[in-house]
């Protein structure tokens, strides 16, 4: 499904160069955030997408929920492909979205785990609020392919 595919490695690779090329150059320390994309980027991919999509359902709090779930696209069209992934991509966007994700990402999912570091917090809050709508833009671009490779229309 959606939440597989973006975490592939083949798409953590491009979102990754995404987020180094835009998000990291408008911090003060670009070179420590390209390293933490480097190293850290595919956990927290994975923190976010499984949270906001798969925890949060993101079906049911875009009102989609009388169309089969997401993650189990049947007859859909590419007009409602390409709708889910817009509204998304906005939901991603919001301000309450990005502090729910920042909060969650600091805790257990993401800064509680072996081998961070007491700034991953600080980390977070000054690279997620750029990051996230980043993530959601590469959503709208690849809508086309996304909706072909995980959905198989458009």
């Amino acid at each position: 499904g959606l939440v597989d595919h973006l975490l592939s490695e083949a798409s953590l690779a491009e979102q990754g160069e995404i987020l180094k090329a835009i998000v990291c150059p408008q911090l003060e320390d670009a070179d420590a955030c390209m390293a933490a994309i480097d190293a850290y980027f595919g956990d927290m991919a994975s923190c976010i997408y499984n949270h906001f999509v798969l925890e949060g359902d993101v079906c049911s709090r875009l009102g989609l929920c009388k169309k089969a779930s997401i993650f189990t696209p049947r007859d859909w069209t590419c007009e409602e492909c390409t709708d889910v992934l817009a509204r998304t991509a906005a939901y991603m966007s919001e301000d309450e979205t990005i502090a729910e994700g920042v909060e969650y990402l600091q805790g257990e999912c993401f800064c509680g785990q072996d081998g961070h570091s007491a700034d991953c917090p600080d980390l977070i809050a000054n690279v997620l609020p750029i990051a996230m709508p980043v993530l959601a833009g590469v959503l709208v671009d690849q809508t086309v392919e996304l909706c072909q490779e995980v959905v198989g229309v458009c």
